[in-house]
């Protein structure tokens, strides 16, 4: 494939190279050049990039992607029902094929949406799995498990198997264990997660201080931070996806920069929830690894990462009261850093890199004039200024069309799965927050 005529954009150096073109070859960009040979012309693909910008593919680090099923089921209430009435009731009653149908609707948006790798932390993975297969788009993915509760056990036991079972199965998909939070699963549990992890070889994807009453509940319990307790089990090392983190500490943050983990920071959650902090700011100041996610739809209601992009510049800035916090040459960087989920090859466009790619097209009114191409992406863009996605040298999205789901019969099934989901009778959720 060779992309011709194509201006491209660093985050990382905030600096545009304009008329280049990109051979692609193996899944990996094999030459970027001001000038093309007769051969390379003669690709089977060649995309004219003329009067458009491509940025590397965009990372979504925290995501509950078939929860686009309950998109919308549970608005305007407390973190605590939001659980306990709501989200936790109603995910009893998914089916594994329903985790399929969820996933591959979620892949299909964040696809239109620039997104080309996620970490996916749920439940019946290997459904998952067969999703982000079809869709074509790369992944991260861990089957979540609670750690207490009658059935722990045999949850833990299918979620080991299916880590035995796929690791290593596709290129496109690695594998991360999921201990769900320090709140759900004691002490002894979380070890135990560790020591796998370390004889196995993976990562960890784990949500931690999402609520100042988390954190306030821990250190009234064991006299230790949430963050504090995940690096007294092993859980807090490099290659650790911390979600959310968002009551951290400074002592957490400069911890967590020392192990090397990262945070997948969610920024229209927290809004929802009508919770505020300066983490952000906070976090980059600390130099540690952050990346953006779109968390569960029932939470966020879409999986845009420009989006989140977006409201994290925004809530930035009004917690810590100060406009020039959480400046765009800060933040763009986070929408495109793999290194938080194990993507050493992400975040910018060079020789040798993995061919995941979004081709922009700005000449849509809300880009215009076009005074500065950094703030229209951070915040001016829409899905209609998605033209093209390249995900391991593939097209999957071409001129804003997905070639790879059928998004009209994925409307038909999503929407009578949710249907049954919001009938169910269950009063007990299968957790208590």
């Amino acid at each position: 494939m060779i992309i011709k005529n194509i201006s491209i954009l660093s985050f990382k150096k905030m600096n545009i190279q304009k008329n280049m073109n990109i051979l692609i070859d193996q899944g990996r960009i094999k030459d970027i050049s001001s000038v093309l040979t007769d051969s390379e012309l003669s690709n089977e693909v060649v995309i004219d990039g003329t009067g458009k910008y491509i940025i590397p593919g965009l990372v979504n680090a925290h995501a509950h992607t078939a929860m686009t099923l309950l998109r919308g089921v549970a608005e305007d209430v407390t973190v605590d029902d939001w659980f306990n009435k709501h989200v936790w009731i109603y995910e009893q009653s998914l089916t594994p094929d329903d985790v399929y149908v969820g996933t591959l609707l979620g892949a299909a948006e964040m696809l239109l949406s620039g997104v080309t790798a996620v970490a996916d932390h749920y439940f019946a993975m290997d459904r998952a799995f067969d999703a982000y297969v079809e869709s074509g788009m790369r992944a991260n993915i861990s089957w979540a498990v609670f750690g207490t509760g009658p059935d722990n056990e045999t949850q833990f036991e299918t979620a080991m198997k299916f880590t035995k079972d796929y690791s290593g199965k596709n290129s496109r998909i690695s594998i991360s264990l999921g201990p769900h939070s320090p709140y759900i699963c004691p002490e002894d549990f979380l070890k135990k997660v560790s020591t796998v992890s370390s004889k196995l070889e993976l990562p960890m994807h784990i949500h931690v201080s999402e609520t100042e009453a988390q954190v306030l509940d821990s250190l009234k319990k064991t006299g230790l931070t949430p963050i504090q307790v995940l690096d007294k089990t092993g859980v807090l090392r490099k290659g650790t996806i911390l979600a959310h983190a968002f009551w951290a500490t400074d002592d957490d943050l400069r911890l967590i920069k020392e192990r090397g983990s990262g945070i997948a920071h969610c920024a229209k959650s927290y809004m929802k929830f009508g919770d505020i902090n300066d983490l952000l700011p906070r976090a980059i100041k600390a130099g540690v690894k952050i990346a953006y996610g779109s968390d569960g739809l029932a939470s966020n209601n879409t999986a845009d990462i420009f989006e989140v992009a977006r409201d994290a510049a925004l809530l930035a800035k009004c917690a810590s009261r100060n406009s020039e916090d959480a400046k765009i040459s800060e933040l763009l960087p986070l929408l495109n850093n793999g290194d938080v989920i194990g993507l050493d090859d992400y975040g910018e466009i060079k020789e040798g890199a993995l061919a995941d790619l979004v081709i922009i097209d700005p000449s849509t009114p809300n880009m215009m004039p076009g005074n500065n191409i950094f703030a229209d992406i951070l915040y001016s863009l829409n899905n209609r200024n998605i033209h093209s996605v390249i995900v391991d040298g593939k097209l999957v999205v071409e001129n804003g069309k997905l070639l790879t789901v059928n998004v009209e019969d994925l409307k038909a099934e999503a929407t009578q799965i949710a249907k049954r989901l919001l009938a169910t009778v269950s009063k007990k959720p299968m957790q208590n927050y």
